[in-house]
């Protein structure tokens, strides 16, 4: 999950992420931190929110639906 996050992160690519309790939230990783155990999440609606690595269940790219 790291690497990926790390990837999206350095790449500037807009994600999905799901956590644990089902929440969803697309946006960008606008910082990780340096010991890798939380990011900060800008959300496209809510706006930058911290978010522990053992919160996230399943994170990819984003796609619009219908495309």
């Amino acid at each position: 999950m790291n690497m990926k996050l790390e990837f999206f992160y350095n790449n500037k690519t807009k994600v999905h992420i799901v956590l644990f309790n089902d929440y969803f939230y697309n946006g960008y990783i606008f910082d990780l931190t340096s010991n890798k155990d939380l990011i900060v999440f800008t959300d496209d609606k809510l706006g930058n929110m911290p978010v522990l690595f053992e919160e996230i269940k399943r994170v990819e790219p984003f796609t619009e639906v219908g495309k």
